[in-house]
């Protein structure tokens, strides 16, 4: 008898507190903020964010199922192109690493304007400094095309991130934009054939 009291008594406690929130939250809605306020308020929204966005990357590297969506890249010449990033990306899923650049509009070994290339993963290793968080990651591939070297580094949430891509025939190239976890709504890739 007592322990149904004390689980009533339980249930009685979670709807009041549940309620308190909900007027605490109507009241806040009507009442306004003053300008340090305001500030206040969105730099805690915006080191929330920050927060999820860095535990979201920890995630996506430490399964080794990420994408860099490139927006931009450079080749050997220095020539900075914009690009569009589902079909620029440097890619990890498990034991295999993709590689595609298509900075054209549409013709290319590939489908895409540019080269597809997979390899098995042969190393990786990612390091975090302690200092800002932020990620080095070295990647050795073997495939049809032969090996690929891929250097990346990756800011703490993700939102800025480069890749230098080496062949082991003097090719390279360098990607920069954004990780993003393989699986989810900000993915979106497209891969073309891939080119050997």
């Amino acid at each position: 008898m007592m322990h149904l009291i004390l689980k009533t008594m339980k249930k009685i406690a979670v709807s009041v507190i549940v309620l308190l929130f909900t007027i605490a939250a109507t009241v806040q809605g009507q009442v306004s903020l003053s300008k340090e306020e305001k500030k206040a308020l969105k730099m805690e929204q915006k080191k929330q964010k920050e927060a999820a966005l860095a535990m979201t990357t920890a995630e996506a590297l430490r399964s080794g199922t990420f994408v860099l969506k490139a927006d931009r890249i450079r080749g050997r010449g220095g020539v900075i192109m914009n690009v569009d990033p589902t079909i620029n990306f440097v890619a990890v899923q498990g034991k295999e690493a993709f590689v595609q650049v298509a900075p054209s509009s549409g013709f290319g070994m590939n489908g895409l304007g540019g080269v597809t290339l997979r390899g098995k993963i042969t190393s990786i290793d990612i390091d975090q400094a302690k200092k800002h968080g932020s990620y080095n990651i070295f990647i050795n591939t073997l495939g049809t095309a032969g090996n690929l070297t891929i250097m990346m580094n990756v800011n703490k949430t993700g939102q800025m991130a480069s890749a230098s891509v080496k062949t082991n025939w003097g090719s390279w190239v360098e990607l920069n934009g954004y990780l993003v976890p393989w699986t989810g709504a900000g993915t979106k890739i497209h891969k073309g054939r891939e080119t050997f």
